[in-house]
């Protein structure tokens, strides 16, 4: 039995549909999975009226604000009132490093560096993205939360200067060599795209 001209035509037809149908909802898998990728697991929860309370108490007395920003928002704790992606931490170590962050180990160096597994500000020029990449990890699945705030020279020595701590750098934290007066301590670090506020854990003045 000879199939008509006309059906190998239909039959090319369907087959061609199938093909563009199938290419087109492979994009479309690989456009939502990179979507998926960039976004956030959930959008941070918004400060409630006692975070805010406790913030505006703590940043009532001393404390430095500079220019700071945070480096992602996926590294956001909380959505401020106003809807921006915020970390907030307390009493949360602080360290300060010169350099450029980059590369997957000199982060996991760092946390491994954490003498007491406190939540964790990190302060650099930058960080690329298999350094923050381990960050984020380690903030949607570790114990506790780590901040990058990208941060210029005067605002990282204004950082160690309240702090009382001293800045690290890449050598140093690739080496392993963390001593304790690289880590700052804070009894509060907030940071967004705008800046970064941190309230010292000691009046350091009071006690010179």
């Amino acid at each position: 039995m000879q199939i008509p001209a006309g059906m190998w035509v239909i039959l090319a037809v369907g087959l061609v549909l199938l093909i563009v149908a199938a290419l087109a909802d492979r994009r479309s898998r690989r456009h939502a999975e990179a979507q998926d990728a960039a976004t956030p697991a959930g959008r941070p929860p918004a400060m409630s009226r006692d975070l805010c309370t406790r913030l505006d108490e703590l940043m009532a007395g001393d404390h430095l604000t500079i220019s700071a920003t945070l480096a992602s928002a996926a590294a956001a704790t909380h959505t401020s009132p106003d809807g921006t992606p915020t970390a907030v931490v307390e009493d949360a170590r602080v360290i300060v490093c010169p350099d450029a962050l980059e590369g997957a180990r000199v982060i996991q160096a760092v946390l491994i560096g954490n003498p007491d597994a406190k939540d964790l500000a990190v302060l650099a020029p930058s960080f690329d993205e298999f350094a923050l990449g381990v960050i984020l990890a380690n903030h949607l699945h570790g114990q506790s939360h780590v901040i990058p705030v990208i941060a210029d020279e005067d605002d990282r020595d204004a950082v160690t200067s309240a702090l009382g701590s001293s800045q690290t750098s890449l050598q140093a934290i690739r080496s392993g060599w963390l001593p304790t007066e690289v880590w700052g301590l804070a009894r509060l670090v907030v940071s967004d795209e705008i800046s970064t506020t941190l309230v010292a854990e000691v009046d350091l003045q009071a006690g010179s």
